[in-house]
């Protein structure tokens, strides 16, 4: 969930990279503030591979995946215009069911099609949950284990409802959903604007381009998620632990909705 006042409503074998064994990221997931090394996929920011080219069309080429995004709202529908764009196979769920998508899917070139939260589950190396935190149970949550799990959401509790072990900090939304899941989750995506991953994304060596922080405990999850926001146009930096780091990007939090260059970024995680 973005930035700003909350909208909108709101599970293969267990993953195992088959497309490519990712990069691994610098360091580890606990180094906080150390820019990510990706894993290399197709990008339009990264090499000159034309937007909107479909996998089928580069012959099945290494880099290419299968992303589910469940939550059809600013971000989600944001984020499956970008990887959809560039190639990857998209599945996109929302609460309401796949004819209410129709429209949006007709708008966004590359191969994506839309389908129930359970299919999107499924169908995901890679699944995107952007969903209010208060919905988790509405998740297919058993479609998700073992995978990597892109957490885009906050904890608000004046939408979500109050829970106490999230109101006196004793643990985050995040490893919540983690456990909830039984996934390799990271937390990305939480603490930008839309409207900035709308229309941000700059290429590599822009003095433009913006970073985004990102948490988890798994470093080859870090890593296959680092490489998706590399390949759409921003620099990823890793800000550690899925609680410790998390809670540094977290809805609150004094990174929350900033624009910052990668370097600048990395200066406020360490002195957090």
């Amino acid at each position: 969930m973005s930035p700003g006042p909350p909208s909108g409503k709101f599970g293969e074998p267990p993953f195992g990279y088959p497309w490519r064994r990712p990069v691994r990221a610098t360091g580890t997931s606990a180094t906080c503030g150390r820019p990510v090394r990706a894993a290399r996929t197709s990008s339009p920011y990264e090499r000159p591979v034309r937007a909107g080219r479909r996998a089928h069309d580069r012959g099945g080429r290494r880099g290419t995946m299968r992303i589910g995004i469940i939550g059809a709202g600013r971000i989600g529908s944001t984020l499956a215009r970008h990887f959809a764009g560039i190639g990857h196979e998209v599945a996109l769920a929302n609460s309401r069911g796949p004819e209410t998508l129709a429209e949006l899917v007709a708008g966004i070139d590359g191969p994506i099609r839309a389908v129930t939260a359970e299919e999107a589950g499924r169908f995901g190396q890679v699944v995107v949950v952007s969903v209010p935190y208060g919905h988790l149970r509405d998740l297919p949550l058993s479609e998700l284990r073992d995978k990597v799990v892109i957490d885009t959401g906050n904890y608000y509790p004046e939408r979500d409802g109050h829970e106490p072990d999230l109101d006196d900090d004793s643990t985050t939304s995040s490893e919540k959903v983690r456990a909830a899941t039984d996934s390799n989750l990271v937390k990305a995506f939480n603490s930008i604007y839309w409207e900035t991953l709308r229309d941000r994304g700059r290429p590599k060596g822009d003095p433009a381009r913006l970073a985004i922080a990102i948490s988890g405990d798994d470093e080859e999850a870090v890593a296959v998620v680092a490489g998706l926001i590399r390949d759409i146009g921003f620099d990823p930096v890793n800000a550690g632990h899925l609680g410790g780091g998390g809670r540094k990007h977290q809805a609150g939090s004094p990174l929350y909705g900033v624009e910052l260059s990668a370097g600048e970024l990395d200066a406020r995680l360490h002195s957090a």
